[in-house]
């Protein structure tokens, strides 16, 4: 079955997507960008049961090759190496992707296959009786260098939820939210950073007037403040 997507008269982008027998998916595209034609063609099966191999070609005689291992190792988790070759260039590049999910957890490890020294990023996120807490970490193994470390913790339950971050260990974030009533909802910002010392407030809140009018307001660590009123 061939069928065309979303594609106007007026559109620049053409994108077929059509299936063999054998279960084999096919999707050419072509693209008007910048007065010049983009073409492209990409290929996925699963040659087993848990693994699928997709490759793609573009115009610009860049090839890129996935291959997908989900839920053999263990339930939830995936594979995926990339390779992406480009012929005109000679230049070669490789990622190792790695995810594992299962109920209130989610993580995943991603390495560029650098013979230089590959770059590593982590990441997790997990929720427990509404508290929610995440972190991201980059290591650059040639440089022996941490490019970013972020942390977060939230917490959301009937009318009040709290999100924080931390950014390189040096900008400190907190959002706070609060719903006084079904007319009535307040928030705070709060922003540190410890390198500059320079700190930021934020406080707004919104009250419903009516159906068709509302009243918001904003003051900064400055005084200003904004009100608007909305009919």
């Amino acid at each position: 079955m061939c069928s065309v997507k979303d594609f106007p008269l007026e559109a620049t982008k053409l994108t077929v997507k059509t299936k063999t027998s054998s279960g084999i998916s096919l999707s050419p595209a072509f693209e008007l960008k910048n007065d010049g034609l983009i073409a492209s063609f990409e290929t996925s099966g699963s040659p087993a049961e848990g693994f699928t191999l997709k490759e793609k070609w573009t115009s610009e005689n860049i090839t890129k090759t996935n291959l997908i291992v989900e839920d053999k190792i263990a339930k939830g988790f995936k594979c995926e190496l990339e390779v992406c070759v480009n012929a005109a260039s000679g230049k070669k590049g490789a990622v190792a992707k790695t995810a594992f999910k299962t109920d209130g957890f989610n993580g995943t490890f991603d390495a560029n296959l650098d013979l230089a020294g590959p770059t590593l990023n982590s990441t997790a996120v997990g929720e427990y009786n509404g508290i929610q807490a995440g972190a991201e970490v980059e290591f650059d193994t040639e440089k022996s260098k941490l490019n970013k470390n972020v942390l977060a913790v939230g917490y959301s339950q009937n009318d009040f939820s709290f999100v924080g971050f931390v950014k390189d260990m040096s900008l400190f974030e907190g959002l706070v939210h609060h719903k006084v009533c079904d007319n009535t909802e307040i928030a705070a910002k709060l922003d540190w950073n410890n390198q500059t010392s320079g700190c930021s407030f934020n406080f707004g809140a919104k009250h419903i007037l009516d159906k068709a009018t509302a009243l918001r307001m904003k003051i900064d660590c400055s005084g200003k403040n904004h009100h608007v009123c909305h009919p």
